[in-house]
């Protein structure tokens, strides 16, 4: 057999290899595959946005990256786990708003969210919206629901993908602004609180807009009013708060990961820029942008910055509400 002569393309692609596998070895946090932590059950919107990312996340960082679902105690138990990982970058978690403070309306959070942890990026904006089951009888005009809402409040429970989330305290902060105590039933995350949502187990729930767009396309669900400054694209039929009587009534959610405590800078610049690629990928960016979510390009030290502020302005809502741990 004759072993063809390697031509100068091939020396060029054999060089080009050569310098890209050690880059690729120092981009890697580990010889295995990465943990992408998920601490809600499958369905809700944290695990549908990171299921679209996680492809590409591992691609840019040259190994497979694997979701697995450890729900429970509102995110805790997932989150607890990761805190307790070795600063490897083999274990990673992704979660949403209510991570950094899960520990003002949970008792026992056996960790701290802002010092147990390595932010490493937000990833995506999550608008919500208010809906209701089309099984129920009440109104279709949104005014005349919160006006309902404010006369008769014991009807209207209200569904939270899970404590601390933008529908726990978005339903808290309304019963607020209505002068009423509104109750509400805490779930292992969005989906099975929507579940229970189209069944009319429970009536209304602030949802994040990904995990109940189909079925408010499908008639399933009726939507009142997006908890945004004005209407948005994948729902332009829906007023905002403002335009209801409800300027106050604004909360957004979003998604990001965080390694464990003392994850190496390297470790973090690597999954950030990986991750930041995923971001920019055209197809990942039209899925978010099918289930109302939009990427965000945000430095780590951004991040850092915005869990503290956010901590901040949850715990004034916690107080103002009254809510208390449970």
């Amino acid at each position: 057999m004759t072993t063809p002569i390697p031509t100068r393309r091939d020396a060029l692609r054999l060089a080009l290899l050569g310098a890209t596998i050690p880059a690729l070895a120092r981009a890697q946090p580990g010889r295995g595959p990465v943990r992408l932590v998920v601490p809600y059950a499958p369905g809700g919107t944290n695990d549908v946005t990171a299921r679209l990312l996680a492809a590409r996340l591992g691609e840019g960082l040259g190994v497979a990256c694997v979701i697995e679902n450890r729900s429970g105690a509102s995110g805790a138990i997932g989150a607890g786990e990761v805190a307790r990982s070795a600063p490897d970058g083999l274990t990673l978690l992704y979660s949403n708003e209510v991570h950094p403070i899960l520990k003002l309306v949970q008792r026992g959070v056996p960790f701290d969210a802002l010092t147990d942890f390595a932010p490493v990026i937000r990833t995506v904006s999550i608008p919500y919206v208010l809906v209701g089951g089309t099984r129920t009888d009440q109104t279709t005009d949104p005014r005349a629901l919160l006006d309902a809402v404010r006369r008769t409040p014991a009807r209207f429970t209200f569904a939270c993908s899970s404590l601390g989330s933008v529908g726990h305290l978005g339903a808290a902060a309304l019963g607020q602004k209505l002068g009423v105590e509104v109750t509400t039933i805490i779930y292992r995350g969005s989906g099975p609180a929507v579940n229970d949502l189209i069944s009319g187990a429970v009536p209304l729930m602030f949802a994040p807009v990904g995990a109940v767009l189909p079925m408010i396309q499908g008639g399933q669900l009726r939507a009142f009013a997006v908890t945004a400054p004005q209407r948005i694209a994948s729902m332009p039929d829906t007023p905002a708060m403002p335009e209801v009587g409800q300027p106050e009534m604004l909360f957004e959610g979003w998604c990001g990961i965080w390694g464990p405590r003392g994850l190496p800078e390297e470790r973090v610049r690597a999954v950030h820029a990986a991750a930041l690629n995923a971001l920019k990928d055209n197809e990942v960016v039209n899925r978010l942008a099918a289930i109302g979510c939009t990427p965000i390009a945000e430095s780590t030290e951004g991040f850092t910055r915005l869990l503290a502020a956010e901590q901040a302005r949850g715990a004034a809502i916690v107080r103002a509400a009254g809510i208390t741990p449970e």
